[in-house]
């Protein structure tokens, strides 16, 4: 097995054993789910009403929509503003559904992750915390399980709302033209590309950003309990040094992860 290979299995038992911390939030998830739906829903709504809009302006004949709920017939000029008022309240309450439980349940996560993790840290032998700092210990239970879970989270709303949504203007279009969507599905092995390379470049820097932060944690908390020793020794110019060396190698670090997303983005943005 290639070292990909095995960070790819070794990635997806992580991710498979977070999701059991879910169970507790099955209630909460199903409700976001519903959410994603609804508003990937509208999406093709949208798109519909300004179809039927330009439509009516190239022919008379079709200025006139019948048949709307509560509204009956309408002008093309009535019914394409109360139409859009509609979809975007539709989409509204679909977004609000959607990232307000999949908070709940990233925030629960957060929470049920840090008492594990601390209760863990509590059972762990003498030699663990001589062989590990201190600030290491620290940032994962402040940072890194906030990071992790809120990539998992997140990840799981893009594949959903955006997976929806694709799902439904795919839908859309077929019923359109399928003879152009189906040109259009050719360039899916290249966002797929994209995609996989964009996500191992995250899961390296994620890395990177999550020991930075420890150094960074752990200079600090050296400093804060020491203070008495730094004082005396006159140390304060040399942990100052320290704690900005480290900051600045956590800066750099979240900047090549924001960097690595300003470009891939326009980039699937160009292709598709």
């Amino acid at each position: 097995m290639s070292q990909s290979d095995a960070t790819s299995s070794s990635s997806l038992k992580i991710y498979l054993r977070l999701l059991t911390y879910v169970r507790p939030y099955v209630g909460l998830f199903a409700i976001s789910i519903v959410g994603f739906v609804i508003f990937a829903s509208s999406q093709p709504m949208l798109a519909g009403v300004l179809k039927y809009f330009v439509d009516g302006l190239n022919n008379p004949a079709l200025a006139v929509f019948s048949g709307i709920p509560l509204l009956g017939d309408l002008a093309l000029m009535q019914a394409v503003p109360a139409l859009i008022v509609a979809i975007a309240a539709w989409q509204g309450l679909g977004s609000y559904l959607g990232n307000y439980f999949i908070a709940q349940v990233s925030l629960g996560l957060v929470h049920d992750l840090r008492l594990a993790l601390f209760d863990s840290l509590l059972r762990l032998p003498n030699r663990y915390f001589d062989s590990n700092n201190s600030g290491h210990l620290i940032s994962r239970i402040t940072f890194n399980v906030t990071m992790v879970t809120g990539a998992a989270t997140d990840a799981i709303k893009v594949v959903i709302r955006e997976g929806l949504t694709i799902v439904f203007l795919f839908g859309y279009l077929l019923w359109m033209n399928w003879k152009l969507t189906l040109v259009m599905v050719a360039i899916l092995p290249v966002i797929g590309v994209l995609v996989g390379s964009a996500s191992k470049k995250f899961r390296k820097q994620a890395k990177r950003i999550q020991a930075a932060m420890g150094d960074v944690t752990h200079v600090a908390s050296e400093t804060i309990q020491g203070y008495r020793v730094v004082r005396s020794f006159g140390g304060e110019a040399y942990e100052s040094a320290r704690f900005r060396a480290a900051s600045e190698d956590n800066t750099r670090k979240q900047l090549r992860m924001v960097k690595t997303g300003a470009t891939y983005t326009p980039t699937l943005q160009l292709v598709t």
